[in-house]
Order: structure tokens, then sequence, then C-alpha cells
């Protein structure tokens, strides 16, 4: 947690984002229902890149369907299965991102895209896919995402200002997309080492001149 800023403080405006070290089992429960604009996750697959990645979690779903109001999950196609099997008939739509410069593996030979399993309130009509480019130095984490892919999404189904959630915040690409992009952050990350390498990298894509302000912050000074 950044010394002295609490989820509550980023609830309520007093800061734009935080990242938590803990099981989002125990923090989840803490955050008020509907405080959430979008929980943007995502979650181990089950594919064994780690020790947390054996089994697919699905034990978080319903505490961040009742804290947002939308819930977007992040599955690649080697998660796909599973996250429609857990959400079932909550899902609104899939949105697909091609990858134009790099392939993963998936469960039936080499892949290029990224599923994102929309859950909730609908966001502002537009495209359902877009193309992306991996560029730059990735975290140091097993399974992370591009920023670019992250920025393209969080663009997508969120608008500037709102307040979006990653449980699984691991190196927090999710985090350093939403400071950039003017939209507030929670995140929560079990990795006392990965939670340090967000805040760090957070802090770091924070802009430092003509910084976006948050609907709460331009609601105080015009008060």
């Amino acid at each position: 947690m950044r010394e002295g800023v609490t989820i509550a403080d980023v609830i309520e405006g007093r800061a734009d984002w935080v990242v938590c070290t803990g099981d989002c089992l125990d923090l989840l429960p803490s955050i008020p229902s509907g405080s959430v604009d979008v929980c943007l996750v995502d979650p181990p697959y089950g594919c064994g890149k780690a020790a947390w990645d054996a089994t697919y979690p699905t034990e978080w779903y319903p505490m961040a369907r009742a804290v947002a109001a939308a819930v977007v999950i992040i599955t690649g196609s080697i998660g796909l299965r599973d996250t429609m099997a857990m959400v079932r008939s909550d899902v609104v739509d899939v949105i697909a991102a091609r990858n134009m410069n790099a392939l993963t593996r998936g469960p039936i030979g080499f892949s290029n895209w990224l599923a994102a399993v929309y859950v909730g309130a609908k966001p502002r009509q537009g495209p359902n896919a877009f193309d992306f480019v991996v560029t730059g130095d990735m975290p140091d984490h097993p399974s992370p995402k591009p920023i670019m892919y992250m920025d393209k999404l969080v663009r997508r189904v969120t608008e500037e200002g709102d307040l979006v959630l990653d449980p699984y915040c691991g190196s927090g690409t999710t985090g350093v997309a939403c400071v950039k992009a003017g939209r507030r952050f929670i995140g929560i990350e079990i990795s006392p080492e990965y939670a340090d390498i967000a805040r760090r990298r957070i802090r770091e894509a924070v802009p430092t001149l003509f910084q976006p302000t948050t609907k709460a912050v331009q609601a105080e000074i015009f008060a």
C-alpha cells in the first residue's frame, strides 16, 4: 500500500490510486457495494506458469460483481472456456484484441489474440475489437500484458475519472494504463514483490505536468 493511502481514500476521491498487498478474497469484502465503476481483471488461467497459476479461481467473481457496475475479465484463448463457464448468462459481449507482432500458445496451436469477457452495465457504444502491438520492455512477471493492449482496453470500457479495480494486480500494467488515461485505480496483489513492482511502475507513470483532474477533485475545487 502507498504510505498513508487506503482503499477508502481512493473511493472517496482523496487519492487517485493505491496498490494493496493481500489476498483479494480477504480485501474485496471491505469495498462498499457499487463503489467501483469497472473491475478489470486478468486472473490466473490455471495453466501452470507459476505456483499461483495451478487452478482457475472463481471465488472472487461474485464479490467483484457486488462492488463494481461492470466486470471485464481478460482470458486470452486459454482461459476463455473457464471464464464463460463462470459468468454464464451474465456475459454481455467479448472484446477481441489482435496482437500484430507476437504470438502465444493456445489450446490448439499458436494464437495472436486476447479475449476480454464483458459483464454488467454496458459501456458506451463502440467497436468490440482492436489491434495492438507489443512495444518496450515487459515487466518481470510470468504473464505480463502489453501496455498498448491495456491502454486501449481501459479507454474502451471506462470513462475519464472512473474508478477501476484490479484484484489480481500483478506487476501493475492495468494501473499504469489507468493513471495515464486519467482513471482512478485500486490494485490488490498477494505477492509483496509484485506489489512493490506495481507501485513503482504506477508512480513512474503518473503525469507530472497537466495531470488530468479527477471528477472528485473537480467537484471539490468548484464547490
